[in-house]
């Protein structure tokens, strides 16, 4: 396939870029914060705002470029292209130099430089050809160079080019635009989506041509492990070792959270506990991280060994915590204060609320909204006011996994367990980790279990005299949260990572929301069954 690619915001991003220069350049205060379309707005609406706007961009594409970054998914696409021995040509609308531009910057060389930074050209990078490269100084020009091409397909930010007269009779996939014309084949507004819509899923050949670009072994085979709901996890087989596991993170255009980063940092920090994998290599531009393997199955039947081991660790968390807790970020969703936990909660109805399901809309009416009203009363009544509205002391906080329970742990022939999946690893009230590990649909503990795991972060976390109190408060909130967690298969963006790890269930959304909507149901009648109160304390 012989697959034609625009450049400037196509696969270079300049959104941060432009705000940062219009800062520096006087154009915006520092106070400032939009979209790089809003930014244009601004000065094009100002007296002479088009000159200031190619001014901006004469710097942004310019002397300022080495700031830009690739488009989350490029470097993948680029890569799954390579190994599909598909020939890539760019073709770009670029000037010799910029509009306005005093540096006298000259865009082209600084473009070509760029590509070379991110080893565009490199047979150990995605290995373009540098004849392959083609600048065009007018619109016109660039739909001549395209049509010369021979191309399959083309992909653009702008349907103006594919409306050009002259424009050839080839596949047009218009990337990250909303538009209304009909001059494309697709529209996508991530690279992810673009690559399963024209290669498909990653095929398991595909992961170990990914995997062997972080793997200094030879590796045997690559295979997809099941049961992942986010993330994908891979076995990695190598000629010398136990083999490794490898994870394809989602776009992070589908989803903006620094899940790798986060995982990485923490399997570093953590490492001397010998709970968790080690980290063995990884590529942000590629989003994929390679782990130590661990032998070790997910505990099919709980026993308190598994409870004590959990509040082991939980314990060396807390300790942990006072030595680096400061040079660590938030957790994911992190909890922080009743406002913040409250304020959580209530996007998360009013995302569900804007979602176009009859269904969905009658149980949110009828069961979550009233229970809503009842619980914010009941956090208002009954949490500390000191971590009402502000953020808990740093001293009270914790590390955590976030995502903490034994569907996240492998248990080891010696019965020793293992932590894994700490994607949202950070900072947080230990009050959310502990309600978490009680109220996780996945977590099927029995109540002897569920009372000594309490006891036993009560324990731990006993200098925090307020503990109990804001357990007390945040309990049922908790439940609500995660009944709203539940109904993410609802939410297109929810079911869209869902589907990115697992695309066998694309054909099963009805009945996967139908599941998931009684499950939330039950949390909500427990909830008001227990009459708002913690029935293990």
């Amino acid at each position: 396939m012989r697959i034609g690619l625009d450049l400037d915001n196509t696969l270079i991003c300049y959104d941060h870029v432009f705000v940062l220069e219009s800062k520096r350049l006087g154009m915006m205060p520092e106070s400032w914060v939009g979209s790089k379309q809003e930014l244009k707005d601004e000065l094009q609406s100002r007296p002479d705002g088009e000159r200031l706007w190619q001014t901006l961009q004469g710097r942004v594409y310019g002397s300022a470029m080495r700031q830009a970054v690739m488009f989350p998914g490029v470097a993948l696409f680029l890569l799954r292209s390579r190994h599909r021995g598909n020939d890539i040509f760019i073709v770009s609308h670029k000037t010799e130099f910029g509009h306005f531009d005093s540096t006298r910057t000259p865009l082209r060389e600084t473009a070509l430089s760029w590509m070379e930074s991110k080893g565009f050209f490199e047979e150990s990078g995605f290995g373009l050809a540098k004849e392959n490269v083609f600048f065009e100084g007018t619109r016109q020009e660039k739909v001549v160079q395209i049509a010369s091409l021979n191309l399959d397909i083309f992909i653009d930010d702008l349907e103006e080019v594919f409306a050009e007269e002259g424009f050839p009779p080839i596949g047009k996939v218009l990337f990250n635009a909303k538009s209304e014309d009909q001059h494309h084949d697709l529209h996508c507004n991530n690279w992810s989506e673009i690559g399963q819509q024209m290669f498909g899923s990653i095929s398991d050949a595909e992961c170990k041509f990914l995997a062997q670009t972080l793997c200094r072994e030879h590796i045997e085979s690559v295979t997809q492990l099941p049961g992942h709901g986010n993330s994908r996890v891979y076995r990695v087989l190598t000629d010398s070792t136990t083999g490794y596991a490898l994870k394809v993170y989602p776009d992070l255009v589908i989803d903006p959270r620094p899940r790798l980063r986060n995982e990485v940092r923490a399997c570093n920090v953590l490492e001397h506990l010998g709970r968790t994998p080690r980290s063995v290599a990884h590529d942000q531009e590629l989003n994929i991280a390679l782990f130590e393997w661990i032998d070790g199955e997910t505990p099919r039947t709980i026993e308190i060994s598994h409870i004590d081991q959990a509040l082991t660790f939980a314990e060396k968390l807390k300790d942990l915590s006072e030595n680096v807790g400061n040079d660590i970020p938030e957790a994911s969703e992190a909890c922080l204060s009743g406002v913040q936990l409250l304020s959580q909660v209530n996007e998360r109805i009013q995302i569900l609320g804007s979602t176009n399901n009859e269904e969905l809309q009658k149980f949110l009416g009828t069961t979550i909204k009233p229970l809503w009203e009842e619980l914010q009363e009941w956090s208002a009544v009954n949490w500390p006011i000191s971590s009402f509205e502000n953020e808990l002391a740093r001293s009270k906080q914790t590390l955590s996994p976030s995502d903490f329970g034994f569907h996240n742990a492998l248990e080891k022939r010696d019965k020793s367990l293992r932590f894994v999946d700490l994607e949202y690893f950070g900072r947080d009230d230990p009050v959310k980790l502990i309600a978490d590990f009680l109220w996780h649909p996945a977590m099927n503990l029995e109540l002897a279990f569920k009372i000594r795991w309490l006891r036993g972060m009560f324990a731990i976390f006993d200098q925090d005299s307020e503990l109990s109190q804001r357990f007390h408060a945040a309990w049922p909130i908790y439940g609500l949260r995660w009944a709203l967690i539940m109904l993410n298969e609802y939410r297109p963006d929810g079911w869209q990572k869902r589907v990115y790890a697992m695309r066998q269930l694309q054909q099963s959304r009805k009945q996967i929301q139908y599941q998931q909507l009684q499950k939330a149901a039950g949390v909500c009648r427990s909830i008001r069954e227990e009459k708002l109160e913690c029935p293990y304390v």
